[in-house]
């Protein structure tokens, strides 16, 4: 004897996976990025035993889309990684971030003005498509909105202070 009938089975299979969805979406992956020896190319730090941090700069990937659901532990993800020593700068990979909402948006300008306060900027590098177009109408901070073409170049601009 089957437990529930065909709908109402179907109503609880879909419900079940929009709530997995939103749980997984909630916490996406935060890789630190460390550069190649030679190339140069930013990989994850733990999944390339050659990827060196970069002095006083904390390279970050997120790895999903940013809006309200996770804006707040990507915050406290990028928080921590600013406040090691030596630190000067972050810079978050933005090249897997599909999407971005303007509460993200406004969190990442009020992180960015905390952090620079604390000394530490805030870089992002390699923006796409929806990104882009939110950080630029989501009245977001100049630091915020002057993106970077390449991880490699915002952390130049972190360590040269342009």
């Amino acid at each position: 004897m089957l437990l529930f009938d065909t709908l109402p089975g179907l109503f609880i299979g879909i419900g079940a996976s929009l709530l997995l969805l939103l749980y997984r979406s909630s916490r996406p992956v935060v890789s630190e990025l460390g550069q190649l020896p030679g190339n140069g190319h930013f990989t994850a730090l733990d999944r390339h035993r050659d990827s060196r941090r970069v002095p006083g700069v904390v390279v970050l990937r997120v790895e999903g889309g940013i809006y309200f659901a996770n804006a707040e532990r990507i915050r406290s993800t990028v928080a921590k990684a600013a406040g090691r020593d030596g630190a000067t700068a972050v810079v978050i990979d933005a090249e897997t971030v599909p999407f971005i909402d303007v509460s993200a948006v406004r969190m990442l300008d009020q992180l960015a003005g905390e952090l620079k306060a604390r000394g530490v900027r805030l870089l992002p590098a390699r923006d796409v498509g929806q990104v882009r177009d939110v950080l630029s109408t989501a009245d977001a901070g100049a630091e915020l909105r002057h993106v970077h073409p390449t991880v490699r170049e915002a952390v130049e601009a972190a360590r040269t202070g342009t």
